[in-house]
């Protein structure tokens, strides 16, 4: 295929398969990057029964910096060009866990696998591709400092650590937007909303009800990956988030954010021997 593929993180997710359904619709050249196949190859299977064909599905585990390697590597080996890269998968772990490298789950899988990942794949981008990152409204009560990697049990909580992932997220748009500028990258944020899908579900007393009150009112799958798709496909915007069809810029106190440049340092550190070691890897 001469155009470049959309790559899709999380694919098999409710809005990662609603992202990735909208591109094949459009005609585009689709990579579902999901970490379990046997359960979302029949979902790929389904896609290009609809849409001819289009749509190529590929291991990726965010939570193994292993396997971010070797996803990024056979990117490299087989030539294909990324046209767009939409970092939708995430996590919001219930329990304090670990990734095989030693991460509090949600903090190594939303930000830093999500990081490595696009670091890895920058080579690899057409000439004004789009890089896509996934915020959420609780960036809002989200804190980064130099404590952002300092969790333990007695510390954690799923709200608290996934706002800070969300933050660190918004505050990696901007830093890859300024260092990819030069490039022609564009680099945007989507936030979906509240939409209504498996992590909402908070496995306590009240989920019944809010099933029954609250679910009705939220965004389906396919409207919250409106604003992913836009921002994949945008050809003047960058450094913006997109919610729904409208974006807006990222604001003042993200792009001055004082532990911007350490959280990007401090990532950059801890990774040097993933960031070194890959045969795709660039400066940024």
């Amino acid at each position: 295929m001469s155009q470049g593929c959309y790559i899709v993180t999380g694919a098999g997710g409710s809005i990662g398969y609603a992202i990735a359904e909208e591109l094949a619709r459009q005609g585009k050249w689709v990579v579902m990057a999901c970490r379990n196949l046997q359960k979302d190859t029949p979902l790929r299977d389904r896609l290009n029964t609809l849409y001819k064909g289009r749509v190529s599905i590929m291991q990726l585990d965010l939570a193994s910096l292993d396997n971010i390697a070797a996803f990024a590597r056979r990117i490299h080996d087989d030539g294909i060009t990324v046209q767009a890269l939409i970092n939708n998968a995430g996590v919001m772990s219930k329990r304090f866990t670990l990734t095989r490298d030693g991460y509090e789950t949600t903090i190594g899988v939303n930000f830093v696998g999500t990081y490595l990942l696009t670091r890895l794949l920058i080579p690899a981008m057409a000439q004004e591709g789009n890089i896509v990152f996934t915020t959420s409204m609780t960036r809002h009560i989200g804190k980064v400092d130099q404590h952002f990697y300092d969790a333990t049990p007695a510390r954690y909580a799923r709200f608290k650590y996934y706002s800070r992932s969300k933050l660190a997220v918004t505050l990696l748009t901007a830093y890859m937007a300024n260092q990819l500028s030069e490039r022609g990258i564009r680099v945007n944020a989507t936030d979906p909303g509240v939409v209504n899908s498996n992590m909402i579900h908070m496995d306590a007393w009240f989920d019944p009800l809010a099933d029954r009150f609250f679910r009705p009112f939220i965004s389906t799958p396919a409207q919250g990956a409106i604003g992913a798709v836009a921002a994949a496909t945008a050809t003047d915007v960058t450094r913006a988030i997109f919610k729904r069809g409208k974006h807006t810029p990222i604001p003042r106190n993200i792009l001055q954010h004082p532990y911007l440049a350490w959280l990007f340092d401090e990532t950059d550190h801890r990774l040097a021997p993933w960031l070194q070691q890959a045969p795709v890897v660039t400066s940024v």
